[in-house]
């Protein structure tokens, strides 16, 4: 039986037929294949996968209408739209050739930035109106001819998608894009035909539909996506999104709504975090759904479980679901929902580890001036980008295939039941290797167990849950309550020993620490903490901590010694954090060394002056000291046996981190 009956009924567009209403929104610029020509093959592979997982329609990702006054970031390699043959054509024809093949619809996205587009000398952006941005760059103020110019661009390229076989073009005009800037108040204030009433403001962005159903026909699905509301003081609202699909009902075969503009991805919805509702745009999707009569309606906005796109859907609130990040984190989400295996769906955490994003709180800096250019560059480079914390296989300049293959099945012990050693053990099984897991707690999980009682990390919790769910469901001999012995070698006779044995916090020599309470043990103790709380140590951790313990009515402060929280941190995950920690109350005191921890609270040192914070309950979070002499240990007893650290027992790691690790590690048992 079919637990999801209105996700996967099929719907038939222009003869088009969308096998069921999942589709898979744009990932990672389309020109990446020219511009970074190494990471071609994975680019392709990202929408190949998403076809492959059972997405009716794939989208590939943006792509300017032009080089010039709309040229996008990163695009270096200009391609002739009115070229239809040569390397340039045969590489885009690539995109769509890879998702068909695997029964899935395609889309070629494209987009003009307006205002906001790159500044390309001597090309100079234009936009609804005259001004020089916040960089100093003019933007031009559009006349009828630039109109018309960008008309054709749109044109060119629409025309280029239908040669090349793509089956439909998604136009973005949302984000803060051409469009969106001259239907928003806050970005037009022309007195001429193209300003002022909701008819007037509209009337660009019908010609640029215009221009793309001329060149694409009556037999290619149009999508455009939209921004439901700038998000900014007296931008763009509900109200006039919805009064502008009402002018292009008909005109857009589906309107596609997303939020926000790009350049404040975070603070404008754009790209929701761990802390917000999953789903965040459906209300309004369902604001423009019933006041538009030829138009379907799609919506994007953090979707990560079939059962709430079932929901939408029945509710009538939207005619397709679109998944980007969930993209990265199980290509497979439409096979297993219809399938059966909704429990093996590995559901994104939103953790932003596959797209950072930019610095918008107003206390970040960029990368590159926070550690440095060239460690800054491993986080932005080919090699990491489209990483996800919680699919192992992702990223771009990897090839599973081109691993080894296993010369025989391996006899495996791993040590530790966090999420490396769980991640070993389900790979492992994949790999046709007999794996042991040994872990001397009660219960699999690791230092992951305290999303049991986080509120804000229920869907890291349902990544550990998957975890253990699927290490036991692989054949995994799965053993607590069990230490390393000498016996236990004997019995098992491992090939390979794989140690993951976590890390435990950082207890530097302050007076009194002992009697202060670590960050992580925190979590299962709310019963022993105060109204009152003073933690100490403001990173990543401490600063999620201080979330949680706010979250559950203490009045909290967090110490740092640096002059900046969450310094490991940055971008959209940051923004995030810091909002929450303004919005709960946290106070936050930096440039704060801790001197003491005493019966009244914390004493400090703040510049060059000692006081006392008072507190019921002090918590430290200093960080995490790898588990070395656990991994001595094992080293002694295995002897000649080969021992493979992974995460944190290796060296401090993010949960990320660690599951890349135990994924390589049983990858390399040959």
């Amino acid at each position: 039986m079919n637990s999801y009956p209105h996700l996967f009924s099929p719907l038939t567009i222009r003869g088009k037929t969308y096998k069921n209403r999942l589709i898979a929104a744009p990932t990672m610029f389309a020109h990446s294949i020219f511009t970074i020509p190494e990471m071609r093959e994975n680019v392709y592979r990202m929408v190949e996968n998403r076809a492959k997982g059972g997405f009716a329609c794939v989208s590939t990702g943006e792509h300017p209408v032009n080089g010039e006054e709309g040229t996008a970031l990163f695009y270096e390699h200009h391609l002739d739209f009115t070229r239809y043959e040569g390397p340039d054509f045969e590489a885009m024809k690539e995109y769509a050739g890879r998702i068909k093949k695997h029964g899935a619809l395609c889309y070629l996205e494209f987009c003009h930035e307006g205002a906001r587009a790159e500044h390309n000398p001597p090309y100079e952006p234009w936009g609804p109106d005259g001004y020089v941005r916040e960089d100093g760059v003019e933007v031009k103020a559009m006349d009828r001819a630039m109109m018309e110019k960008v008309c054709r661009d749109y044109y060119n390229i629409a025309k280029y998608a239908r040669v090349c076989g793509f089956d439909g073009v998604l136009v973005h005009g949302g984000h803060g894009f051409n469009m969106q800037q001259f239907v928003s108040p806050w970005t037009n204030h022309r007195t001429d035909e193209f300003g002022g009433s909701m008819e007037n403001r509209a009337r660009f962005p019908i010609m640029l539909l215009d221009a793309v159903r001329a060149a694409i026909g009556e037999d290619m699905v149009l999508e455009l996506r939209f921004s439901a509301e700038d998000g900014v003081p007296g931008g763009m609202t509900i109200e006039d999104t919805v009064a502008f699909c009402k002018c292009i009902d008909g005109k857009a075969d589906i309107i596609h709504i997303s939020n926000g503009l790009k350049w404040a991805g975070s603070r404008t919805h754009t790209f929701t975090s761990f802390l917000e509702p999953h789903g965040y745009n459906v209300e309004f999707a369902a604001r423009v759904k019933a006041a538009v009569k030829q138009s379907r309606v799609a919506v994007i906005g953090g979707f990560n479980n079939p059962e709430q796109c079932e929901e939408v859907l029945a509710a009538g609130k939207a005619d397709f679901i679109e998944m980007g990040r969930q993209g990265f984190a199980d290509p497979e989400f439409p096979n297993k929902a219809q399938n059966g295996q909704a429990d093996h769906i590995r559901r994104c955490v939103r953790c932003f580890q596959c797209y950072p994003g930019f610095c918008e709180h107003k206390t970040d800096i960029p990368l590159w001036e926070k550690i440095g250019p060239e460690e800054a560059d491993k986080i932005y480079s080919p090699a990491s980008m489209g990483r996800c914390a919680i699919n192992p296989k992702t990223g771009f300049l990897f090839f599973p295939e081109k691993m080894p293959a296993p010369q025989g099945s391996r006899r495996v012990l791993i040590v530790g039941g966090g999420p490396g050693g769980l991640q070993a053990a389900i790979t492992c099984a994949e790999r046709g290797h007999r794996a042991v897991l040994v872990e001397q707690a009660a219960v699999l999980g690791g230092t992951m167990n305290f999303t049991d009682t986080d509120g804000d990390k229920t869907d890291l919790r349902s990544f550990k849950d998957l975890l253990i769910r699927e290490a036991r469901g692989c054949g995994t001999d799965i053993r607590l309550n069990t230490t390393l012995t000498r016996e236990l070698l004997e019995e098992v006779r491992p090939n390979t020993i794989l140690a993951a044995v976590g890390g435990h916090p950082a207890v530097p020599p302050i007076p009194g620490i002992e009697t202060a309470m670590d960050a992580l043990t925190a979590y299962r103790s709310l019963d022993k903490i105060g109204r009152q709380v003073v933690l100490v140590g403001g990173g990543l951790v401490g600063c999620e901590v201080g979330l949680f313990l706010a979250a559950e009515g203490r009045t909290v402060t967090v110490l740092e010694m640096r002059d900046m929280m969450a310094f490991e941190t940055f971008g959209y995950y940051r923004n995030a954090l810091l909002e929450a920690m303004d919005a709960r109350g946290i106070r936050q005191i930096l440039g704060a060394r801790c001197l003491a921890f005493e019966p009244g609270g914390v004493r400090v040192e703040q510049g060059g002056a000692e006081r006392l914070i008072p507190a019921d309950t002090c918590v430290f979070s200093m960080g995490m000291k790898p588990n070395a002499e656990s991994v001595a240990s094992i080293r002694g007893l295995a002897g000649d046996i080969p021992v493979r650290t992974i995460g944190d027992c290796d060296h401090v790691a993010k949960m990320g981190d660690a599951v890349r690790a135990g994924y390589l590690a049983a990858m390399e048992i040959l």
